[in-house]
């Protein structure tokens, strides 16, 4: 036993960014004996196939990324207005106040919206400005992916990027149902995963750090660095956090700091307290900038911003005004459960398992400790939606992949079948969806199921680039499966991952034309600019009434036309106006204006848009 505990504190374990110098030794969980050396020609073969293995990772990680964020317009709900918002700053170049068709929309702080409006300036020549500020979810879900693989490395002690523990949970997060759905779409939740990620890295690299440390004084130097580093993380994680979506992922934070001495007796020191200051410090910036810029700008939009939309959201006084209401018992629980598979119950069989005994090792208890505190805080609001659970899921994914090999044999046996036979099912069906809409249309009733949510009547084209990556994507996944078949105790996930990036890829590669015609304002705005717009002139303006915070901005993308809201029945210098009603609902008043077109999106069978006009009559 003394041999092995020696042979432990022999191995240097990587905390994550540092230095070759900052590296020090924290009893990594297993070491690997290295092989002698066999020649040059088999180095140089095993640098090939570490280049080739490397350029696999690369190519799975980039299509990761852009399938699904690429190639489609602004969808409603959260899409339309985020969009709305990045293409006011990159018109005005305003960054303090976000501004969503000419509204001043203060629900969110702008960091998401300035890195996006980064990215539509730079790509905008190249791809079309929705999709070019879309790249800025690519950027933080890389974030979120990398500094998870770091957690994961600390956490489990492993030596090397490629230890099934840490692709595990690389892979686990990757696919869990509420990440892949949204980590695609143009939101701030992305930064806000990407700065909870970063966040939760740097606090447990810190905690390692008191563990590894001793009075030795050729370590104190280096574990000195490595911490303040970790503290550095931490606090630039959590300012991310806060300028993504606000105060509650600090809140959670701040509440697991002064908690881990309670769990940890080793950070019962000055040390500590040093590197909680440096947090603070390098988190400053993000908390207190845009905040006081926004407060010089106007009182009353800071107050909105802060009191009624962090504030007032958690308590419940303004939820009635701006909505988004918690009346589901048992909310979080069911999001756990459903919306976070896999990794939601396997976090859980993980907890079962270790009961007390987990809290003896300090980075799992921080873990669950800020999984608590995070659920509980959210169970408590007045405001949730499932989308809420979104930044706990790196966390989840790594007590999911503390789960797996906990797993009964027969377990993960019957979850890699169960997982081939359903997936290859629903991959099966998506091909066969496919071959009917390409078909001739008198054929498409067939797929009448779909009809709530997609037109039939629709000529899906599929080119030949599109066709043969969704080919390519369909034979990666039946090669998966060999895969996970030699994968041990993680086949299973390497069959539920393969299994839901495929059944992605296929959605957004084969379908994507179709879904986007559903979800797009693109043909209904673009219908309405054609039948107006012989009768437009340039000194018109379009006046509007209950027009949603998705629709105007999507209104002035597609038709180029700016909107000016007014209550019902106001007056207006306008002779255009623009009514958003709820089909079979009341009317506003419209006496005196001419009704000239109707339209509502295709996918859309609860609103219906209105224009109307008191001019002379419009062409079409």
């Amino acid at each position: 036993m003394d041999r092995a505990a020696g042979h432990r504190r022999a191995e240097p374990t990587d905390l994550g960014p540092i230095g070759e110098a900052d590296r020090v030794s924290i009893s990594p969980i297993r070491s690997h004996s290295r092989a002698p050396a066999v020649g040059a020609a088999s180095n140089a073969q095993t640098q090939r196939g570490a280049w080739l293995v490397a350029l696999g990772v690369g190519l799975l990680i980039g299509a990761y990324l852009m399938i699904g964020t690429l190639g489609h317009d602004p969808w409603k709900q959260d899409e339309t207005y985020t969009f709305g918002i990045v293409s006011h700053m990159v018109a005005t170049h305003d960054w303090i106040v976000p501004t969503n068709a000419g509204q001043p929309f203060m629900e969110k702080p702008p960091l998401y919206d300035w890195v996006a409006a980064a990215f539509e300036s730079v790509f905008g020549a190249w791809l079309p400005a929705h999709d070019a500020a879309r790249l800025a979810s690519a950027f933080f879900t890389a974030l979120t992916l990398g500094f998870t693989a770091r957690a994961a490395r600390v956490f489990h002690r492993a030596s090397s990027w490629r230890d099934a523990r840490v692709v595990g949970t690389v892979a686990l997060l990757a696919s869990t149902f509420v990440v892949i759905k949204h980590v695609h779409d143009l939101m701030t939740d992305v930064a806000l995963l990407a700065g909870t990620s970063m966040a939760w890295y740097g606090l447990l690299a810190c905690v390692r750090t008191f563990e590894a440390d001793t009075p030795a004084a050729d370590r104190t130097q280096a574990l000195n660095r490595a911490r303040r580093r970790a503290a550095a993380w931490t606090g630039a994680g959590v300012g991310v956090a806060m300028m993504s979506k606000g105060v509650f992922v600090p809140l959670v934070f701040g509440l697991a700091a002064l908690a881990v001495p309670v769990v940890m007796p080793a950070c019962r020191n000055r040390r500590y307290a040093f590197a909680a200051l440096v947090a603070c410090v390098v988190f400053a910036p993000f908390a207190t900038i845009w905040p006081a810029a926004l407060y010089a700008r106007s009182p009353e939009l800071f107050k909105l911003w802060f009191w009624d939309n962090n504030i007032g959201r958690f308590f419940g006084f303004s939820v009635a005004r701006l909505g988004a209401e918690n009346d589901q018992h048992g909310f979080v629980l069911r999001a756990w459960m459903t919306s976070a598979l896999p990794v939601g119950p396997l976090a859980l069989v993980s907890i079962l398992a270790r009961r007390a005994q987990g809290l003896r090792d300090p980075a799992y208890a921080i873990t669950v400790l800020l999984v608590a505190i995070g659920m509980s805080v959210l169970s408590m609001s007045a405001t949730a939606r499932q989308l809420y659970l979104l930044p706990f899921t790196p966390m989840l994914a790594l007590l999911a992949s503390d789960a797996v090999p906990r797993l009964p044999s027969r377990v993960r046996i019957a979850w890699d079948y169960a997982c081939r036979i359903v997936f290859a099912s629903v991959i099966v069906a998506v091909w066969a969806v496919w071959l009917v809409m390409i078909g001739p249309s008198e054929h498409h009733a067939w797929l009448a199921v779909l009809s709530r949510w997609l037109p039939l009547d629709y000529a899906l084209y599929t080119p030949s680039g599109v066709l043969a990556l969704a080919v390519a994507i369909t034979v990666a996944w039946a090669a998966a499966l060999r895969v996970a078949a030699t994968a041990g105790a993680w086949r299973g996930v390497v069959t539920w991952a393969a299994g839901v990036a495929a059944i992605w890829g296929l959605v957004f590669t084969l379908l994507l034309p179709w879904i986007d015609y559903s979800k797009s304002y693109r043909s209904v705005f673009e219908d309405l600019a054609a039948t107006i717009g012989a009768d437009w002139t340039s000194g018109d303006c379009m006046a509007s009434v209950g027009l949603g915070e998705s629709e105007a901005p999507m209104f002035e993308y597609f038709a180029g036309i700016a909107q000016h809201p007014i209550a019902p029945g106001a007056p207006t210098a306008c002779r255009w106006l623009i009514v958003q009603i709820e089909r079979g609902g009341a009317e506003p008043s419209v006496m005196g204006w001419r009704p000239v077109w109707q339209g509502a999106r295709p996918g859309d069978d609860r609103q219906v848009l209105r224009v109307y006009t008191r001019g002379s009559r419009a062409s079409g």
